[in-house]
């Protein structure tokens, strides 16, 4: 059987409240829209002074917190960083699995399956609830 095909696999985007798709044309109303799902986030914005014309979402916008990056993409932010200690990992998934997923796995795998023990570094978040869980989680683990 395919494997989109498989019952229970759902694409991501199928979730309540999934992020505005955002893919297209820059425009103003566009970077305030990604500025504010960031700033909710307590995620800080950097605002470029060149548009990206290439890829799904043309902005101006990026965010970061330490070392983690964070990039808007059609419905999710990409987020991308030094990696999540699995155990914490594992306690982000029971909660937030579905919308903040593992290497940004459609499937929505545990990061003990999908990584076998090593740190998480790459997540694609499909809400604001989810981002905001990201970015605490985050912070927590600089904090110390």
């Amino acid at each position: 059987m395919l494997e989109f095909l498989k019952p229970g696999l759902n694409p991501s985007n199928n979730q309540p409240n999934v992020f505005k798709n955002q893919a297209g044309p820059w425009s103003d109303e566009k970077d305030l829209e990604l500025m504010e799902e960031l700033e909710i986030a307590g995620i800080e914005s950097r605002m470029f002074s060149y548009r990206k014309d290439h890829g799904e979402v043309h902005t101006t916008i990026t965010g970061s917190i330490e070392y983690w990056g964070f990039e808007r993409a059609w419905y999710y932010w990409i987020a991308k960083g030094p990696g999540i200690p699995p155990d914490i990992a594992e306690e982000l998934h029971k909660e937030y699995g579905k919308v903040v997923r593992v290497n940004g796995d459609c499937g929505c795998p545990s990061p003990k399956d999908r990584f076998n023990g090593f740190a998480v570094g790459h997540y694609h978040v499909d809400t604001q609830t989810g981002l905001n869980a990201l970015a605490k989680v985050i912070r927590d683990i600089l904090k110390g």
